[in-house]
């Protein structure tokens, strides 16, 4: 199946889940990040501000904030690229152009080389890694520059594929979390 029919599937079958199925998924996914290793051994952590029906791990960032880890979020600064901005807490975001939650403008970039921990959304995932996102390429030109850190995706069941097809440029994750478990992928 070629990338954009995949990408058009996963999108119809993320948009139907119901608003309670969503909480209930990403409150487990929550609860396996923050039980991970993974998460206890990083002091900086990248998430995301969930959009739609993506699994919100709105309760991981903060409880990173209340464990005094230093949490960054996506903040887009161009046509193709993002960088990380330090989250200090959920009081003062914006919508940006795309009605995504983001920080203000005025918050500090975070060195991809300290991240220490990368939580990845994705519109599907397969089981050895590879990941389909939403097709500007945001995340794989910002996931190149991220070199020390453990790429974690995070996704509900019924998103992961068989197969994914990749380009030479797409970033795969080494950890998948679900709404049961986390995966090392191989």
């Amino acid at each position: 199946m070629k990338k954009q029919q995949l990408r058009k599937e996963l999108k119809s079958l993320r948009n139907k889940l119901s608003r309670d199925l969503v909480a209930s998924w990403s409150s487990k996914i929550c609860k396996h990040i923050l039980s991970s290793p993974q998460y206890h051994q990083a002091d900086v952590i990248f998430g995301y501000l969930a959009f739609g029906n993506e699994p919100n791990i709105d309760s991981v960032l903060e409880q990173a904030l209340l464990a005094d880890k230093t949490v960054c979020v996506p903040r887009i600064i161009s046509e193709t690229e993002i960088c990380a901005v330090r989250f200090d807490g959920f009081e003062h975001l914006l919508l940006d152009r795309y009605g995504i939650r983001s920080v203000s403008g005025t918050d500090s970039v975070i060195d991809p080389q300290q991240i220490a921990l990368a939580l990845v959304p994705g519109v599907g995932f397969a089981k050895n890694g590879n990941r389909i996102g939403m097709g500007a390429g945001y995340y794989d030109r910002f996931l190149a520059q991220v070199n020390k850190a453990v790429l974690m995706g995070v996704t509900y069941d019924v998103l992961l594929c068989q197969e994914i097809p990749v380009d030479s440029y797409d970033k795969s994750v080494q950890y998948l979390v679900t709404e049961t478990n986390v995966a090392h992928c191989g």
